[in-house]
C-alpha cells in the first residue's frame, strides 16, 4: 500500500488504522509517523484547497498551489479569531441567512441557501442547521461574541470512535475493554457549546447507549441564554451594561435561567446521590473540567463516600473554569472517591478533533493525526522543529475534512521534538504546564497570523464582507 493510501486510511479513520489499539498508537515509529502527516497533509491542502472559499482566497493571495514541506502550511493556518469574524449585529439581531453566508466561506457544505428565515434565536437557527451536515459547535462566548466551527457528522464520528482507544485505553496496558461504562455527567445532556456537543459520540461509543448515560440535568442548554449571559458580562467589564439592549423574550429567559442556576445545588445533591447509590462499584466515565469534577468528589467525600466505583474506571479532565485557580490537592480528591489511582488528563480543544492524553510521565502526547507546530508569539513565524521549544502551539487536524485542520491557539507550550518519553511512547509530548497567552500577559491576546500582512488583510476582508 502507497504511503499516500495510507495516509488518507489514517485521516480518514484513526480507530481503524491502528486497529483500536493505543499500544499501536503510541509505538509507531517517529519517521514513518512524519510521512504519513506530510503525506496526509498534502492530501487535504489538495483536496480542500478550492473548496474552501476562505482557504481558496488565503493560498490564491499567497500564491500557494502546493505544499512540499510540512511547514509550508504554516501561512495558511488560521487564527481562532476567523471563527468569529462576523459582524456582531448578525447575531444580536438575528440575520442569520447572513451568518449562513459567512460561515458557508469556511466549510465545503453548501449552506448559503439553507432556509433559516423562521428562525427567530440562536436555538432555532442551530435546530435548523441539525438538519445539514453540519454539526455547529460554539464557545462559550466570554469576549462578548461567540466563535461557530463549522464541523460535521462525519468528523464528529470519528472523534467518537478514536475515544474508544485515546481515552478508553492506557499505553502499556496488555489488556484493555472497549465494553461500553455508564457515564456520569454533572451538567446537562446536550448543547451545543464545545462542552456539551461531543456528548451523542460519548452515549454512542463510550456508552453504548442512551441508558447508560446519566446527566445531572437532562435537558437541552439554550445557546441563547449562554450568549446573554456573555454579553452581559462583557457589557460589566467595558461598564457598559446600561446601554444593553435586551428583548422581553431573553429577559423573561435570563429570569428562568437565573433560577435554574439558583437550583442547581439542590438538583446536582439529588443527582449524585441516586446515581451514586444505583452505579456504585461499576466501571464508570466521566468527563469535566476540574471544578466540576471537583465539586462531585468534594460532595461525596463531605458524607464519607470513598472509593466509589471500579478501579478501572476513567475520570477525563482539562482544562478548566475561567478565571479560577484549583486547589492543590483537586486531583487526590476526586481519586479518592472515585476509587482510581489517576486521572486521565488530556489536552485538547473544540477546534480540534482528538484528546492528547498525558501519560505517566506527567506529558501530553500528540496523537499521529495532529501536526504540531510551535510559532512565535510575536510574528507567529514557525520555530525549529528541534530540541525543546516553548512557543505558541499551532495544530493541523488530519481528520478535518469538510472544514480546514489549521488553526493557530492562544496557548504557550514546550514542545520536545527529539527525546522519545519516559513512558515509552514514540510520539511528539508536551510539557504539563500549557497556558493561556491571555493569562500570562493580563490583557487580550493579539494573535499574527502567519500568512503575510497583506494576504491575511485580503482574505479577512472577503471572509466579513457578505457581499461575496
Amino acid at each position: 500500500m502507497s504511503i499516500e493510501d495510507r495516509a488518507r486510511r489514517l485521516a480518514d479513520d484513526p480507530f481503524e488504522f491502528f486497529g483500536g489499539s493505543v499500544n499501536r498508537m503510541g509505538s509507531i515509529p517517529r519517521d514513518e509517523m512524519l510521512d504519513l502527516q506530510l503525506a496526509g497533509l498534502r492530501l487535504r491542502f489538495d483536496e480542500l484547497r478550492n473548496k474552501i472559499p476562505m482557504l481558496k482566497k488565503l493560498a490564491d493571495e499567497q500564491d500557494i498551489t502546493e505544499i512540499r514541506n510540512i511547514d509550508d502550511v504554516v501561512p495558511l493556518l488560521f487564527e481562532h479569531t476567523m471563527y468569529k469574524s462576523y459582524p456582531p449585529a448578525l447575531l444580536q439581531k438575528g440575520r442569520f441567512a447572513l451568518i449562513n453566508k459567512w460561515l458557508g466561506k469556511l466549510t465545503t457544505h453548501e449552506i448559503a441557501d439553507v432556509d433559516v428565515s423562521d428562525c427567530k434565536s440562536l436555538d432555532d437557527w442551530l435546530g435548523v442547521m441539525e438538519t445539514t451536515p453540519l454539526r455547529i459547535t460554539h464557545s462559550s462566548g466570554t469576549s462578548g461574541t461567540m466563535s461557530f466551527l463549522p464541523h460535521s457528522a462525519d468528523e464528529w464520528e470519528v472523534l467518537g470512535r478514536s475515544m474508544k482507544m485515546t481515552i478508553m485505553q492506557r499505553f502499556g496496558q496488555e489488556h484493555v475493554s472497549n465494553a461500553p461504562v455508564h457515564i456520569i455527567f454533572p451538567n446537562f445532556r446536550s448543547g451545543y457549546n464545545g462542552m456539551l456537543r461531543g456528548n451523542d459520540m460519548y452515549a454512542k461509543h463510550i456508552a453504548g447507549g442512551e441508558e447508560n448515560f446519566h446527566a445531572a440535568y437532562p435537558g437541552h442548554m439554550s445557546s441563547d441564554v449562554l450568549y446573554l449571559a456573555a454579553r452581559i458580562r462583557a457589557a460589566q467589564s467595558r461598564g457598559t451594561l446600561d446601554r444593553l439592549e435586551i428583548s422581553e423574550d431573553m429577559r423573561v429567559r435570563k429570569k428562568e435561567f437565573e433560577q435554574l442556576e439558583a437550583d442547581m445545588p439542590y438538583h446536582l445533591q439529588s443527582f449524585f446521590k441516586d446515581t451514586f447509590s444505583k452505579l456504585k462499584g461499576k466501571r464508570i466515565w466521566a468527563s469535566g473540567t476540574w471544578n466540576l469534577m471537583h465539586g462531585m468528589a468534594t460532595s461525596g467525600l463531605a458524607r464519607g463516600q470513598k472509593n466509589m466505583f471500579s478501579p478501572d474506571s476513567i475520570i477525563l479532565s482539562g482544562g478548566g473554569a475561567k478565571g479560577m485557580t484549583p486547589p492543590d490537592n483537586w486531583q487526590q480528591d476526586v481519586c479518592q472517591f472515585i476509587g482510581i489511582e489517576r486521572l486521565t488528563m488530556a489536552y485538547g480543544m473544540s477546534e480540534v478533533f482528538a484528546h492528547n492524553v498525558m501519560c505517566s510521565e506527567g506529558r501530553y502526547h500528540l496523537v499521529p493525526w495532529i501536526i504540531p507546530f510551535v510559532l512565535d508569539p510575536e510574528t507567529s513565524e514557525v520555530l525549529p522543529r528541534k530540541g525543546v521549544v516553548t512557543g505558541r502551539m499551532a495544530f493541523f487536524s488530519l481528520v478535518a475534512r469538510r472544514a480546514w485542520g489549521g488553526f493557530i491557539t492562544g496557548d504557550e507550550v514546550t514542545i520536545d521534538w527529539d527525546s522519545r518519553c519516559e513512558c515509552g511512547q514514540t510520539t511528539f509530548h508536551l510539557a504539563p504546564k500549557i497556558q493561556r497567552f491571555s493569562e500570562k500577559t493580563g490583557d487580550d491576546d493579539k494573535i499574527t497570523c502567519a500568512a503575510t500582512p497583506d494576504a491575511h488583510r485580503e482574505a479577512m476582508t472577503f471572509l466579513s464582507n457578505l457581499a461575496a
